[in-house]
């Protein structure tokens, strides 16, 4: 297939809405429990988006200096650091706890008030009114001044501000506040504020469109999550933090989505693959890393197919056709290590690591690894994304790859095929997961729940084996099943919603195989039945502001899919992949659903920026608060690369010129 642009993909959709006699779809067939859909909601046209440079917060090393004495930092007028020692002054018998400077008024607060003083004036006027008129509380723990004229007054309940004209207005949780606690307080040339607080530092930027506020808490960003102290380089791009772990130091880094995406691949091809797969590391004291076998090695290595595909296929860059290549080859090895022809491994390790563990590990049939069995539909999934995409942009262009992708998806999809679409495992009995048969999927109650999803599953393989090798009888199958056994119908619930589960790894699950059948089926009338299920799935996941999810969508209704939210989502996601514990759970900002998720976990009503969660894959639950690990695991990244080429691909973003 050739690139489509945005506005052929228009053309194409409103062409295809009405009911047409080209359709090999009998006139007659029944379509269960819904609507023609509509035509695609207003809302954005104009690709591709430019992508302008953005700030990335970035935790430094901070300067060697003794803050065991320190009463709070400050940068002087030559702008190195310095270490504030000196005992606070009183006012009215209390001790200083802050002071600002408006025009020619001195304000100071203390723990029983705020005061004020005129530049020709010998004494402190206390402020009369507080909780209205004044600030939150009489405890006064930080104040700063902007180039405004607004004083801001940090409390133990939240932020106050008095305008120039003497108009007081609060800052709670309501606002967006995500800690109300606030310990200290600091301009930036550009008028923002450096919040500081007993659980974290927050930056707010009050004249900003778009988001404004900014948590950061955890050993992501700081030495410690308790903040004294707050001083800002005269520039704004560095700023220091007095915490009870120390000093530290956020860099405010210009960078853009691509300098990401090249940072994140050429990290995968230092540290990040094992066997020629791309996997999550463990990075040892001496930086070096240390990658272990994982049940999904397949899929996550797909990830990165899928990944580096796309973007040969955007620039044509043989770095990335040389790493596809790799790591589409280690898929084979995993396809071939059960030594039955169409059994893929979950994955494979050496002899000695092998026979230490449990049963489901077997020996290749040359002794030379060994293999993990029980292959999940996860990996089956991934595999045929991985068939797809390299076949799209690298191997139907070159014959020996073209004849080795063929035969290793002939030979998967032929034994899916003969095993009545199941995955038959080495004893003889089906994996776990691995059924996409008529008799499951329509006939058990008990497999109600992966009705949609694994007929959109098998449907999706048989299109893509169909159009790897060229041969009629995938298409007779992929025919047969939405002919005879109604699997376009079960599509059109592929997500299902409350009462059931919300189960995140189906979403990604559904939307690995939703991209590749969106962009091989032309039939228009089994096209409007794919957009029906598909857009409802994508309704449901949209808030979340799915990136990798969006662009999928976008290539059948671009102006549907929030493109500006998933170009937000890839912003947010840290370059840094080291999975740190994110802590939001005891924010004053977050509301917390009625609801369990489905590991009986609480979760938020609403998804919290990537950036200040723990975002790995895309099968976890974004709406969970509390997640990550100490920093010594760091995910590949395959799963930022994903979505960014995809987007870059198919025409919906790209990259503004740097501003230096």
């Amino acid at each position: 297939m050739t690139r489509i642009t945005t506005t052929a993909l228009l053309a194409f959709f409103v062409a295809t809405t009405a009911w047409t006699a080209e359709s090999w779809l009998p006139k007659d067939y029944p379509f269960w429990n819904v609507v023609p859909p509509a035509i695609p909601t207003p809302g954005k046209t104009d690709f591709p988006v430019e992508v302008a440079p953005f700030v990335e917060h970035v935790r430094a090393e901070a300067p060697d200096i003794d803050v065991t004495e320190a009463t709070g930092i400050a940068v002087d007028a030559t702008g190195a650091l310095r270490v504030l020692t000196e005992s606070a002054p009183t006012v009215d018998g209390a001790a200083v706890t802050a002071q600002a400077y408006v025009g020619d008024v001195t304000w100071c607060g203390t723990a029983s008030g705020l005061y004020q003083k005129g530049v020709h004036e010998d004494t402190w006027t206390r402020h009369a009114s507080y909780g209205v008129d004044g600030p939150l509380s009489t405890r006064i723990t930080a104040m700063a001044a902007d180039s405004k004229g607004n004083l801001w007054v940090g409390t133990p309940l939240g932020l106050s501000v008095c305008d120039a004209s003497g108009q007081w207005r609060h800052l709670r949780g309501k606002d967006g506040l995500p800690y109300e606690d606030i310990t200290a307080l600091a301009i930036t040339p550009q008028d923002e504020l450096w919040i500081g607080a007993s659980r974290g530092a927050i930056l707010y930027k009050p004249e900003a469109e778009g988001r404004q506020w900014f948590y950061r808490a955890g050993r992501r960003y700081l030495p410690g999550d308790g903040v004294k102290s707050i001083a800002v380089a005269r520039d704004g791009k560095r700023v220091y933090f007095l915490t009870d772990g120390g000093l530290g130091q956020l860099d405010l880094v210009e960078t853009t989505l691509l300098d990401r995406a090249q940072t994140i691949e050429r990290l995968v091809n230092e540290r990040h693959r094992r066997l020629g797969m791309v996997a999550a590391c463990r990075l040892n004291e001496d930086g070096t890393p240390t990658i272990g076998d994982n049940d999904n090695d397949g899929l996550w290595t797909a990830y990165h197919v899928a990944a580096m595909s796309l973007c040969y296929g955007a620039t044509r860059d043989e770095a990335a056709l040389r790493s596809a290549k790799e790591s589409m080859h280690a898929m084979y090895m995993l396809e071939n290590a059960s030594g039955i022809p169409g059994l893929p491994a979950r994955s494979v390790v050496p002899p000695e690591i092998g026979k230490t563990k449990s049963e489901q590990w077997r020996p290749t049939p040359d002794g030379t690894m060994y293999w993990k069995s029980d292959t999940s539909s996860d990996e089956i999934d991934g595999h045929y994304l991985a068939f797809y995409t390299y076949f799209e942009h690298i191997a139907q262009y070159d014959p020996a790859e073209r004849e080795l992708l063929a035969k290793q998806t002939r030979e998967l999809t032929d034994y899916l095929i003969e095993n009545n679409y199941q995955l038959i495992d080495w004893d003889g009995k089906r994996t776990t997961w691995g059924f996409w048969n008529p008799e499951n999927l329509n006939g058990n109650p008990v497999d109600y729940i992966e009705c949609g999803l694994n007929s959109l599953q098998i449907l999706s393989f048989l299109k893509v084996a169909h159009y790897v090798t060229g041969d009629q009888k995938y298409e007779d199958h992929y025919r047969k099943l939405i002919l005879e056994h109604k699997y376009l119908n079960n599509i059109l619930l592929t997500k299902k919603c409350f009462p059931d589960e919300n189960n995140h790894s189906d979403d990604q699950l559904g939307f690995v195989a939703w991209y590749p059948i969106l962009q091989l089926e032309q039939d228009p009338r089994v096209r409007r039945a794919l957009l029906a299920g598909v857009r409802r799935h994508y309704a449901v996941v949209k808030p979340e502001q799915p990136s990798f999810y969006t662009f999928a969508y976008a290539t059948i209704d671009p102006a549907g899919a929030d493109i500006d939210g998933a170009i937000e989502n890839l912003r947010q996601i840290p370059t840094d992949r080291r999975q740190y514990a994110m802590i939001n759970s005891h924010r004053d900002d977050v509301v917390f659903s009625p609801m369990l998720n489905r590991f009986d976990r609480p979760v938020l009503y609403h998804v919290l920026p990537a950036d200040e969660r723990s975002f790995d894959k895309w099968n976890g639950d974004p709406y969970v608060p509390d997640e990550g690990g100490d920093g010594t695991v760091e995910d590949d990244g395959a799963a930022y690369l994903l979505p960014y080429w995809m987007g870059r691909y198919h025409g919906f973003i790209t990259e503004a010129t740097k501003q230096r």
